[in-house]
């Protein structure tokens, strides 16, 4: 997935739910990963290198207790991976 495309799939995503941090679901190396969007790069106050087609999404566990953030590399997230939570 390109830098753009993350950025245009979350705006769509974070219209949908009507949040900045919306619930997302992304097919990542053979595995599903399902949190809650922390921060992405390229967000307002981020400072993401406007000439690099990198940058990475930092989601947040969906339960109760604190865990570990998970940090994806965009650019390793394959096309159309990125998805609304509770889209089929």
């Amino acid at each position: 997935m390109t830098f753009d495309e993350c950025q245009s799939t979350l705006a769509v995503i974070r219209q949908k739910q009507g949040t900045r941090c919306p619930l997302v679901r992304v097919d990542y190396a053979g595995r599903v990963i399902r949190g809650r969007v922390a921060r992405a790069d390229g967000d307002p106050g981020y400072g993401h290198e406007q000439s690099s087609p990198y940058g990475v999404i930092v989601l947040e566990n969906l339960g109760l207790s604190p865990a570990p953030e998970t940090i994806l590399q965009i650019a390793d997230i394959p096309k159309g991976a990125l998805k609304e939570l509770n889209a089929p």
